[in-house]
């Protein structure tokens, strides 16, 4: 017998180490319980948002909300932007007109914009056939007034035009009629401008 084990035994002292207070500290062999694991969230997808073609209608819905009362054979845009609005727009007129034709007045790639062939492109592929005129704002509505006429729904996207040079809202007046819608954008809010009133003021003087 070892000389420490027997001095143990004299002195009455048991071997085994002593057993813990009850409720203070756990046995050795007690199984330890693993944490549980961590609950990982689901993440929450938000509904997928309504398209048609390649573009959300979400981004034009309130100018949609305006179009759908509205009745007309033919728009203008001033500033087409990447070819959405365009979309957006032809759908909503879709649901009370047949036929519509559409026009188009940007510099496009000459003021470092959308490029004319793909925005053609584009139209082409929802079904729309758009007769495009590059070059400023007033020199597209001049060759509009000469080669067409009146429009029924004209979009000024760009409000720089028409504040910046008056003479634009004369020739908006110009190809106007009693019934044309003027809709401008303003705040990402698009608000209605009175150009009918100029051109009857012309027609009196």
């Amino acid at each position: 017998m070892p000389l420490m084990k027997l001095w143990k035994s004299l002195r009455g002292q048991s071997t085994k180490s002593p057993s813990p207070e009850p409720g203070k500290t756990r046995r050795a062999d007690t199984p330890v319980s693993p944490s549980p694991p961590k609950v990982r969230e689901k993440a929450v997808k938000s509904p997928a948002k309504s398209s048609f073609g390649i573009f959300a209608a979400k981004p034009h819905g309130s100018l949609q909300k305006h179009l759908k009362t509205i009745t007309a054979a033919s728009v203008l845009e001033l500033g087409v932007g990447d070819g959405s609005q365009a979309i957006a727009v032809m759908e909503a007129l879709s649901s009370n007109s047949k036929s519509i034709r559409y026009f188009g007045v940007d510099e496009f790639e000459m003021a470092g914009g959308v490029n004319l062939k793909q925005f053609h492109q584009t139209l082409r592929n929802h079904g729309i056939h758009p007769q495009l005129l590059p070059g400023s704002v007033d020199r597209g509505l001049m060759k509009i007034a000469h080669t067409f006429g009146s429009v029924d729904l004209i979009l000024v996207a760009n409000t720089v035009e028409i504040d910046s040079n008056p003479a634009i809202t004369g020739l908006l007046a110009r190809i106007s009629h009693e019934e044309t819608v003027v809709l401008v954008a303003r705040n990402d809010t698009w608000n209605p401008l009175q150009v009918s009133s100029v051109k009857r003021a012309r027609r009196a003087a």
